[in-house]
C-alpha cells in the first residue's frame, strides 16, 4: 500500500528508480550467467589438467657398440641419432613441466578471481558496491581465462612433439638393438670360420735337432750316459719354441703374431743320439734328433684369437638352402646371402630363412640342431 502512495505522490523519481533496479538486475543476471559458464569451463580444464600423468623417465644409452664392417659404422650412426633424440626429448620433458607448472598457476589465478567476483557480487546486492571494482574484476578474470587456455594449448603442442620424439626415440632403441645382435651375429660367424680354420691345423708333428752337453759320471759308459739324460727340463721350451714358429707360419693368414702357452696343448717326444763324445773329465757333447707330436687342447684355437672359450666347445652345422630358380635372393635372420644354392656353417639355433624369385616370396623358421639341406620350390 505504501508503495501505491509512493507512485501517486512522486511517479517521477520511482520511474527513474525502477529503471535503474531492472538495469541492474539484468546486468547481475548476465554475471552469473557468466559466472555459471566460467565455472563449468574451469572445472573441465582442471580434470583434463590433473587428469595427465607424470611421463616416464628414460635413461640415456651410452655409445657400448664397437665393431668393424658395414653394421659397426651403422651402429655408430644410429647410437649418435639416438642420443640427438634423447637430448630433444629431454629438452621437450623440461618444456612440458615448465608449461604445467604456467597452466596450474593460471588456473589458480582464474579459481581466484572467481572467488572474488562472487564475494563483490554478493555485496553488490547487499549494499550496492561499485560497478568499477566488479568490471576490473571482470577484466582480470577474463585475463587468467585466456592465459589458461594459452598455457593449455603450449601444453597440449609439447605433449604433442613429446609423444612425437618417444616414437622416434624407440624407433632408434629399436635399430640400435637390431644393430647390435647384427654385428654381434657377424662377430660370431667371422670368428666361428677363423676358429674352424686354426683348429683343423693346431695338431702337429715337429721333427727338429738339438745340441746337447752335459756331465756325466767316468765311470759310466757313454751309452749309459746317454740313455740316462733327463733333457735338464729344456724340452718343454725346445717344443714351444719349434710348434710356435711351424704354427705361426701355417696360420699367418689368420693371426699376424702368434704367442702360445703350454697351457694350450700337451706332446710327445721321441730321441735320438748322433756324434755323440765323451771327454775324460766326463763332458758328453752329443747332438740329439727329436720327433715331437703335438695335440692341441679344445679351447687351444679360442685361446690363440682372444675370443671366449665357450665358441670352441659349440658345435656347428652344414646348413645349404637350394631352390629350382635362378638369380634369387636368400635372406638367413635378415643378413642377405647371395642367391642359391648357399652353404653356411652355423651354430645350432633357430633362423628365419626366406628366398625371393620374381617377385614371389617364401619363409621357413628353421631349428639348426644338425646338418640340413632346404630346398624351395617356386
Amino acid at each position: 500500500m505504501d508503495t501505491g502512495v509512493s507512485i501517486c505522490s512522486k511517479p517521477r523519481k520511482v520511474f527513474i528508480g525502477a529503471k535503474a533496479v531492472l538495469a541492474g538486475a539484468g546486468f547481475l543476471g548476465a554475471l552469473v550467467m557468466l559466472l555459471a559458464v566460467g565455472s563449468g569451463y574451469s572445472q573441465a580444464d582442471s580434470v583434463a589438467v590433473s587428469g595427465k600423468g607424470a611421463q616416464p623417465q628414460i635413461a640415456p644409452l651410452s655409445k657400448t657398440a664397437s665393431g668393424s664392417g658395414e653394421y659397426s659404422e651403422q651402429l655408430a650412426k644410429k647410437i649418435a641419432e639416438l642420443d640427438a633424440i634423447l637430448a630433444e626429448k629431454q629438452r621437450l620433458e623440461d618444456a612440458l613441466r615448465v608449461e604445467k607448472s604456467a597452466q596450474s598457476a593460471a588456473a589458480l589465478q582464474s579459481s581466484n578471481a572467481k572467488k572474488l567476483i562472487r564475494m563483490e557480487l554478493e555485496d553488490f546486492f547487499a549494499q550496492a558496491s561499485n560497478r568499477e571494482r566488479l568490471d576490473s574484476l571482470l577484466e582480470d578474470y577474463k585475463r587468467s581465462a585466456d592465459e589458461e587456455q594459452a598455457a593449455l594449448q603450449r601444453v597440449q603442442s609439447v605433449e604433442k612433439d613429446l609423444s612425437a620424439k618417444q616414437l622416434s626415440f624407440s624407433q632408434a632403441a629399436r635399430d640400435v638393438e637390431r644393430l647390435k645382435a647384427q654385428l654381434a651375429s657377424e662377430v660370431r660367424k667371422r670368428n666361428s670360420k677363423k676358429i674352424q680354420s686354426i683348429a683343423r691345423r693346431l695338431d702337429k708333428t715337429l721333427y727338429f735337432n738339438e745340441s746337447v752337453s752335459f756331465r756325466c759320471s767316468t765311470t759310466k759308459s757313454l751309452a749309459a750316459c746317454l740313455a740316462g739324460y733327463e733333457h735338464d727340463g729344456r724340452m718343454s721350451q725346445w717344443v714351444l719354441d719349434h710348434y710356435e714358429r711351424v704354427l705361426g707360419e701355417d696360420i699367418r693368414d689368420q693371426v699376424e703374431n702368434l704367442k702360445l702357452s703350454p697351457n694350450w696343448y700337451g706332446y710327445r717326444t721321441k730321441t735320438e743320439f748322433s756324434d755323440a763324445s765323451m771327454s775324460m773329465d766326463g763332458t758328453v757333447s752329443a747332438q740329439m734328433s727329436i720327433q715331437a707330436t703335438v695335440t692341441a687342447k679344445k679351447m687351444m684355437a679360442c685361446a690363440i684369437l682372444d675370443v671366449p672359450y665357450e665358441m670352441c666347445d659349440s658345435k656347428t652345422h652344414s646348413l645349404i638352402v637350394r631352390s629350382n630358380k635362378y638369380n634369387d635372393k636368400v635372406v638367413i635372420n635378415e643378413q642377405p646371402q647371395g642367391s642359391t644354392p648357399v652353404s653356411l656353417m652355423l651354430d645350432s639355433g633357430v633362423y628365419d630363412i626366406q628366398v625371393t624369385s620374381g617377385g614371389v616370396t617364401q619363409k621357413r623358421t628353421l631349428s639348426l640342431k644338425g646338418d640340413q639341406v632346404v630346398n624351395f620350390k617356386f
